[in-house]
């Protein structure tokens, strides 16, 4: 399969990064398209079914993960990498619009750009591996989450410490 997502373009701010994310033409557009591929995600990462989900139809994620926009799916696996990092701080937020058709912009709230980035880069991956029949290898949540938190540390001024 080709890649689902197209990243038409990513603006950081203070407070937010904003991506605009189109779903290729052969991608499915909700995650009950394709059921089997959403079930190794929410395998992959069970902690998504707790996320409090503001807006939506039901008060957590878990409720509507099975049949949601793709794209609000990638948006929550960035939050749940991000959360799993233990260095986003205490707002690892999201909000997922539609702009156009297959299209739409991704808030991630955070305040280490670099983090988000590359969160979000992985987040695409995980749901490219799902998505494209899963097989092996499996991704490895955890080497992720320390690749982030590695690369965090690698442009900080001291290790440990994020770059404000």
């Amino acid at each position: 399969m080709a890649q689902l997502f197209d990243f038409k373009k990513v603006t950081i701010g203070p407070r937010a990064l904003v991506a605009t994310v189109e779903l290729a033409p052969s991608a499915p557009l909700m995650t009950s398209d394709d059921a089997e591929a959403t079930k190794r995600v929410l395998e992959l990462l069970p902690h998504l079914s707790d996320h409090v989900c503001l807006g939506d139809a039901a008060p957590t994620f878990g409720e509507v993960a099975r049949d949601t926009e793709l794209a609000h799916l990638l948006e929550h696996v960035t939050v749940e990498l991000l959360a799993q990092t233990d260095i986003a701080g205490d707002v690892s937020c999201g909000q997922t619009a539609e702009t156009a058709e297959r299209t739409y912009e991704i808030t991630l709230g955070c305040s280490d750009d670099v983090l988000v980035a590359g969160a979000l880069s992985s987040a695409a991956w995980v749901l490219q591996w799902a998505f494209s029949g899963g097989g092996d290898p499996q991704p490895d949540v955890e080497a992720i989450v320390s690749g982030l938190v590695a690369l965090v540390e690698s442009v900080s001024d001291q290790p440990g410490e994020k770059n404000d």
